[in-house]
């Protein structure tokens, strides 16, 4: 088994290092994608009825016997600076971090946001603006990897030479981001359309300084609509498409929030329970559901594998969990559509 899961570690190992192939590298992305929105846009920085908020989310992805990928994510933002309900000035930062390979392969973000959102009309609708800066460090950690040319007789023996040249253990490299989205909001419903750009040019990201090994520009266009069906039921709908290195996803899908405590609507009396179902086109449907009390909201889901690529006997099982924490002002009186839903 030790043997089986050295191999494996060299054979992931050359799948990222990938020295003679340009690197198609994807950026780390969720699920519950809704849960996350400083992955999704700058411009959604501080957005919300919340004055601030936290969040978390953990992803674990294993495939077959190898060891499992996980992505974890904490951010926290909120209103600087308010002019009135609808116009501020946002600020926020977030640390992913993506580990593989028994801990072997790190690699860690960290973002900076600022975002400013603008009334344009008394009818709800308004214009958001994000910008951020973002710096990623990738490390592979060779100690605890094992090549063919450390094979002996009574196994893999890590003093010996690897056989392989030049190995960096890090590689950093830093970007920007920009985003726009067009907002309404009312009493009973709300409504976000944006497009966002990540690194606008390819970033470098070998740790063998090949110059053909990059991480491309990625683009995005999402959007999300609730509105409240009665007192105690309001309805979510979400989509997101991602562009980078020539391909593209899409996930879209919609929520409901049930209130547990019928006609309470004050904020120290919220208990909903969430449920919904997503899918990546191509790729997985996504059950998803949820609790919230009072200030803070819990999300679970599992990828459903639906892809018509077929992996034989490799099975793969995907996880995700968010939390999130939202303050409120206690001078600000909530938009019933917005504070029911579960995003």
């Amino acid at each position: 088994m030790n043997r089986t899961k050295n191999i494996i570690s060299v054979f992931v190992m050359l799948l990222v290092l990938g020295a003679n192939m340009k690197l198609n590298a994807q950026d780390p992305n969720f699920s519950q994608f809704f849960a996350s929105p400083l992955t999704i846009n700058p411009a959604l920085t501080s957005d919300g009825e919340s004055n601030w908020r936290a969040m978390t989310n953990i992803r674990t992805q294993t495939i077959g016997i190898g060891s499992p990928y996980s992505t974890q994510s904490f951010s926290m933002d909120g209103k600087l600076k308010k002019m009135d309900e609808d116009n501020f000035l946002g600020i926020g930062g977030m640390v992913l971090a993506d580990r593989s390979m028994e801990g072997a392969f790190k690699s860690t973000y960290i973002n900076l946001n600022a975002s400013y959102h603008l009334s344009i009309d008394s009818k709800g609708n308004g214009l958001a603006v994000g910008l951020g800066f973002i710096n990623n460090n990738t490390r592979v950690d060779y100690s605890t990897l094992t090549t063919d040319q450390q094979l002996s007789s009574t196994g893999f023996d890590r003093a010996l030479p690897t056989g392989e040249p030049n190995l960096n253990p890090s590689i950093s490299y830093s970007s920007a981001c920009a985003g726009i989205m067009f907002t309404h909001v009312n009493d009973y419903s709300f409504l976000n359309v944006g497009i966002a750009g990540y690194r606008f040019v390819n970033s470098s990201r070998s740790l063998l300084d090949n110059k053909a090994l990059y991480v491309s520009p990625r683009y995005d266009i999402h959007a999300d609509f609730g509105t409240v069906i009665h007192d105690d039921l309001n309805v979510t709908f979400s989509a997101i498409h991602l562009i980078q290195n020539g391909s593209s996803s899409t996930s879209l899908g919609s929520s409901l929030a049930f209130g547990l405590r019928p006609g309470q609507f004050e904020m120290d009396q919220r208990r909903m329970l969430n449920a919904g179902i997503y899918y990546r086109l191509g790729d997985a449907v996504i059950p998803y559901i949820g609790y919230t009390h009072n200030e803070v909201q819990f999300g679970l889901s599992y990828d459903v594998n639906v892809s018509s690529v077929k992996s034989g006997s490799v099975s793969t099982r995907s996880f995700e969990i968010s939390l999130i924490y939202k303050r409120f002002s206690p001078n600000s009186t909530p938009r019933m559509g917005r504070y029911h839903s579960p995003i």
